[in-house]
Order: C-alpha cells, then sequence, then structure tokens
C-alpha cells in the first residue's frame, strides 16, 4: 500500500472511530441501554462516565424516579414476579426479501418460573411465615390469677 492511501485508510479510520465514540453517547436513550454500555465498559472509571451522561441527558426522566420510590419499588416488584411466575417475552424479527419486501416474525417465549425470586418475594411480603431464621415468640402465661392469690387483688386507684 502507498503512503497516500495508507495515510487515506488511517484518516477515514480515525474519523469512524470518532464517530463511533459519539455515537455511543448518543445512542444510551434507555435504561436497557445503559445497561448493555455499562456491561460492555471496561472499566469503573467509564462506568461512572456513562451514567454521568445518563443522568445529564435524561434530568427530568432522573428526578422523576426520585421523587417516586413507590413506583421504582413496585415496578422492581412487578419485574420481580413476573421472573417468579415465568413471564411471556415477545421478540420480532423483521426480513426483507431480495425484492425488497419485508416481513415480520413474531415468536413469543415462555420462561419457566424462577423458584429463588417466589421465594425472595415471600420473604419479603410475608416474613412472619417465611422467614430463612424463624423465630418463634415466646408464649407469655396469664398469672394474674395467682398474683392476686399471692399477693392479694388489686385496688382499683392503684
Amino acid at each position: 500500500m502507498n503512503p497516500k492511501k495508507k495515510k487515506a485508510v488511517e484518516l477515514l479510520h480515525e474519523a469512524v472511530s470518532s464517530a463511533r465514540d459519539d455515537k455511543q453517547d448518543k445512542d444510551i436513550q434507555s435504561l436497557g441501554d445503559l445497561s448493555k454500555a455499562l456491561s460492555a465498559a471496561n472499566d469503573m472509571t467509564e462506568q461512572k462516565k456513562l451514567v454521568k451522561d445518563f443522568v445529564d441527558n435524561h434530568k427530568e426522566f432522573h428526578k422523576f424516579l426520585e421523587e417516586n420510590p413507590d413506583f421504582v419499588n413496585s415496578e422492581a416488584e412487578r419485574a420481580l414476579l413476573e421472573t417468579a411466575f415465568g413471564a411471556e417475552s415477545v421478540t420480532e424479527e423483521e426480513r426483507t426479501d431480495s425484492r425488497g419486501r419485508k416481513s415480520y416474525k413474531r415468536t413469543v417465549h415462555r420462561n419457566a418460573p424462577n423458584l429463588n425470586a417466589l421465594l425472595e418475594w415471600l420473604r419479603n411480603k410475608d416474613p412472619e411465615n417465611w422467614s430463612p431464621n424463624p423465630q418463634a415468640e415466646p408464649e407469655l402465661e396469664d398469672t394474674s390469677e395467682l398474683e392476686e392469690e399471692i399477693y392479694g387483688k388489686k385496688k382499683q386507684g392503684s
């Protein structure tokens, strides 16, 4: 490869790389995208930058989540229950044939129930019956009759 072509390839590579880096920051439009970007990030500094950029770009969303912790908790509980009882997920695939016609294939996946998720939900909602470390409350006998015999009846004023 001659030096002119080599320089052109290097410039093209730099342009594509910088465009990809810029696009990567702008493509994070949802929490799902953020989750994927965080799992692909190599170090903690890069992850912190991704989160900071997401929060800066979605201030109203971040403010809404801070002001509505009950909403976040209910969504987390809904997701946990979906997992516990075996949720359905739908995927759609778009195909284009050689003539340019588009067709769509929709697939419904049924996930198996997750026993650990179900136990976690029960432990949080009904800890009295589903605690991993049950502790019996002491049963106290009514000894008032014995005390009356020993000490005499209590006067109503005392």
